[in-house]
């Protein structure tokens, strides 16, 4: 079994147009700051097959991401929720995972045979389950079902919303889950009001259970501190080359946009190139590092085009902007919404 496709760290990805607009160069770009090894991407709800996963399957796998398909299941129609799983995994998933939440309370029968069907066409894929964290909590959610047919489980422990610590949080759910005998994955909170030391407490707790890997919901709702304090776990390092860029790393082709001319204010961070009347960025700043709170701000507004940087290399985080530099940026900010929008 090749647990390198649920181990190291990991993203969800739920709306990819919610997510920095459906620009999947950034989407890259954030994934590789961060040190993630994969990503998790909605590919069904129930029976209906999202477009989206096969727009980003492509790019994230050229990126050296491994991808997990993932739909949400309600038991309610079990030929066609197996009939669209096979479908994303046909598209070439790495992996697939079931999340499987309240519908399934009381429906054993119907685990069973969604998950008979997948793995009579797919026996060797890896797949694993998402269900709520604490079995005490939710009887007859069908817990042993999924586990006889999937190779780990990946528990959603959200210790915010459960007004927990992350450390008990973690420590009561591989408690319970640890009878059903499968690796344990975790899915961690990054959104809402959580802060980074809990997001590194959780990453250290899971490491302390012998957790296999570490996932966090999600890509689209993190703010910039919460995805910085992923991208500083540790304990988890990718299995693959997903490493932070070296400054200076020029910015895919797809993030270039067209910019206005202020008449004073920060220009390029290096000389710029020239297409036609164009000017993109080209590098981060020397003085925006991986573990500032706003690096992932910045660097995701530098690769749009949207704020720039000082010709001589640095981004001056703690110093004022002046009216015309306002201005600059929100025109920036205007042309980059046309172009997404085409108006």
């Amino acid at each position: 079994m090749n647990s390198a496709l649920y181990s190291g760290k990991q993203m969800w990805i739920w709306e990819v147009d919610q997510t920095f607009g459906g620009n999947v160069d950034t989407i890259i770009s954030q994934g590789k700051q961060m040190g993630l090894s994969g990503f998790l991407v909605k590919a069904h709800d129930g029976s209906t097959v999202w477009p989206q996963f096969k727009e980003v399957l492509g790019p994230l796998k050229a990126a050296g991401f491994t991808v997990a398909a993932w739909g949400y299941v309600y038991g309610n129609d079990v030929l066609g929720e197996s009939t669209a799983a096979q479908t994303v995994i046909d598209m070439g998933a790495d992996w697939y995972v079931l999340d499987a939440e309240q519908s399934f309370d009381g429906q054993a029968d119907a685990a069973t045979q969604l998950c008979t069907i997948i793995r009579s066409h797919y026996p060797h894929l890896i797949m694993g389950y998402s269900p709520f964290a604490f079995p005490s909590d939710h009887q007859t959610f069908p817990y042993a079902e999924f586990s006889r047919f999937c190779d780990v489980c990946l528990p959603q422990i959200y210790w915010g919303e459960f007004a927990m610590t992350p450390e008990a949080a973690v420590s009561q759910s591989f408690s319970e889950l640890q009878e059903y005998k499968l690796p344990f994955a975790p899915i961690g909170q990054a959104y809402g009001s959580v802060t980074g030391s809990q997001i590194e407490e959780f990453a250290q707790a899971v490491h302390a259970q012998g957790g296999q890997g570490i996932s966090f919901w999600d890509l689209q709702s993190a703010n910039s501190m919460q995805l910085q304090a992923v991208g500083q776990i540790e304990q988890f390092p990718a299995p693959r080359a997903a490493t932070m860029p070296v400054a200076g790393a020029p910015i895919p082709p797809q993030s270039k946009i067209p910019v206005a001319t202020a008449p004073r204010g920060p220009i390029d961070t290096v000389t710029p190139t020239h297409i036609g009347a164009s000017y993109y960025v080209s590098g981060m700043p020397a003085d925006v590092k991986p573990n500032d709170w706003f690096y992932g701000a910045v660097s995701d507004l530098l690769s749009r085009g949207i704020i720039t940087a000082y010709k001589d290399g640095l981004f001056k985080p703690d110093e004022g902007i002046t009216r015309a530099q306002a201005a600059d940026w929100l025109n920036r900010l205007r042309i980059y919404l046309e172009q997404q929008t085409g108006k």
